[in-house]
């Protein structure tokens, strides 16, 4: 998926990596371009590592790194033509399902905290777990396996969130007081 600039597909598929010299570890797809497959992940990587990605709906990939910008990589996947052009129609079929709009510019970074699991409590009471995509000041990705309407008030933690967004198995959420920038790191715990 290496060549020239064309338009981005935001697409969020969970995703397990790993390699012989490291863990497995999980990243999360942020969107596909030309360019490679962009991937969110709390692992510490390096451009140059080949890597064998298992892609929910996608399959298992062998892939190389070509960036690394934080929590954020690229991968370009090992394969010709057709294996290429078949994995972006893929790609973008998936897109085009989460029903995404462009993603707006955002104002806070964003990043993947080290505890991924947390308490979600719905309007009703009923609680269950969840699992952090990532959070910025301003909110939060979960995937959960509950159906949480948009604009339904939430309890994410001890943190008051309201539904924004829809994607295939979670959600989008704006916190209802957005946190400090300085309290959005690795160790936090909502």
């Amino acid at each position: 998926m290496t060549g020239q600039a064309g338009p981005r597909h935001v697409v969020v598929l969970p995703a397990l990596c790993w390699n012989p010299r490291r863990q497995d570890f999980y990243a999360v797809t942020a969107d596909v371009t030309a360019e490679g497959i962009r991937l969110r992940s709390s692992a510490r990587l390096a451009a140059g590592e080949d890597l064998t990605c298992s892609i929910r709906h996608i399959g298992q990939l062998e892939v190389r790194i070509t960036q690394v910008a934080g929590q954020d990589f690229v991968v370009g996947v090992r394969g010709g033509r057709a294996t290429l052009n078949g994995l972006a129609r893929q790609f973008v079929t998936l897109a085009r399902a989460q029903n995404f709009r462009p993603e707006p510019i955002r104002g806070h970074h964003r990043i993947v905290p080290a505890q991924k699991t947390v308490e979600i409590t719905l309007e009703c009471g009923l609680s269950f777990s969840g699992h952090v995509l990532n959070v910025s000041a301003s909110g939060i990705g979960l995937l959960i396996d509950r159906a949480v309407g948009i604009g339904e008030t939430i309890r994410v933690g001890s943190r008051a969130a309201r539904v924004v967004r829809h994607f295939e198995h979670g959600i989008g959420a704006a916190f209802l007081e957005p946190l400090e920038p300085s309290a959005v790191h690795a160790a936090m715990t909502l």
